[in-house]
């Protein structure tokens, strides 16, 4: 899909597919396996499906499996209530583990409340194809704002659109941590690439 096009990312595997949580995979789009750079291509994508498909069903078989390591140099995403500065990481500064956390600001009522209209909405026009600092910090802190009022519940309409929002703060939050511009990411405040980007983000939550 074009959306996973602009995030370049996913969900962290080992090469045979495996995350950090037990007995959880993931494969194809949905993955970050790390093997094709920054500026995956479809056709990457499909390899990466038919390939790491095949691999993670062999691993599922092995008695001896076991899941990734947790990225000790990972990006710790602030947890409601806990208020992280919003200015964007330097790669120096990023190398550690430094906290992420969007700028808070008080919400119209009628922003308080995530909808999947609203969410499209907002990633279109402030995390899409041409992007900036002002509005990815924008998306970050309204997307922070719905994660932290979101109401827990078993019902799986609602707990896949709080998934859209983390998925959307997460590609906001990381697109204003790097300040350049590489493949599909475009900043309009940062039109040149920086060598020092040439890495990956990865972003952890606090225990």
């Amino acid at each position: 899909s074009p959306a996973a096009h602009y995030m370049m990312g996913g969900v962290r595997t080992n090469s045979w597919g495996e995350t950090n949580i037990t007995n959880l995979y993931a494969c194809g789009e949905t993955a970050c396996t790390r093997v094709h750079g920054a500026n995956r291509l479809a056709s990457n994508s499909l390899l990466e499906t038919v390939v790491f498909a095949k691999r993670t069903i062999e691993r599922t078989l092995d008695d001896e499996r076991g899941p990734t390591q947790t990225d000790a140099a990972g990006v710790r995403l602030s947890q409601c209530g806990t208020t992280a500065e919003s200015r964007p990481r330097r790669p120096a500064e990023a190398a550690g583990s430094p906290d992420a956390g969007a700028l808070g600001r008080p919400l119209p009522v009628a922003e308080a409340v995530l909808s999947l209209t609203d969410l499209q909405t907002l990633m279109w026009e402030k995390v899409g194809v041409v992007r900036d600092g002002t509005g990815l910090a924008e998306a970050a802190g309204l997307t922070a704002a719905w994660e932290c009022a979101a109401i827990e519940t078993l019902d799986r309409p609602a707990q896949e659109l709080n998934n859209l929002g983390l998925t959307g703060r997460l590609m906001a939050e990381a697109a204003l941590m790097r300040e350049e511009s590489r493949g599909a990411h475009y900043r309009t405040d940062f039109p040149d690439s920086n060598d020092d980007w040439q890495r990956h983000i990865v972003y952890c939550r606090d225990a």
